[in-house]
């Protein structure tokens, strides 16, 4: 079954915090072992290597200061988002990657 990148991006647009069962949808679209992805850092830094190897993530906080960004850039790609937490950044930037690269591809034949 092919996952559902909006969905995906909706719920961690509404996500706050760590989060089990999108940690579990999130292994399951990257087909990746599950690990806390809403709640480590470390593991959002390996999941983005496995998915997108060669993409540049730079970590920082907005200009107010408040709130962590995360931008990947790299094969024709910027993203950069906002969130509650430094891995819900991650998780955004890195499902919006996806989702960019997913639009852009050709159909499948």
């Amino acid at each position: 079954m092919a996952t559902d990148w909006s969905g995906l991006e909706k719920r961690l647009e509404q996500a706050i915090g760590a989060e089990p069962g999108l940690d579990r949808d999130l292994a399951a679209a990257f087909a990746v072992a599950e690990a806390p992805f809403t709640a480590s850092v470390a593991d959002c830094r390996a999941l983005v290597g496995a998915a997108l190897p060669g993409m540049k993530l730079h970590l920082g906080y907005g200009a107010s200061g408040m709130f962590p960004y995360a931008s990947l850039s790299g094969k024709g790609l910027y993203v950069v988002s906002e969130a509650p937490t430094v891995p819900l950044a991650i998780l955004r930037s890195l499902v919006a990657a996806e989702t960019t690269r997913g639009r852009s591809a050709p159909p499948a034949a």
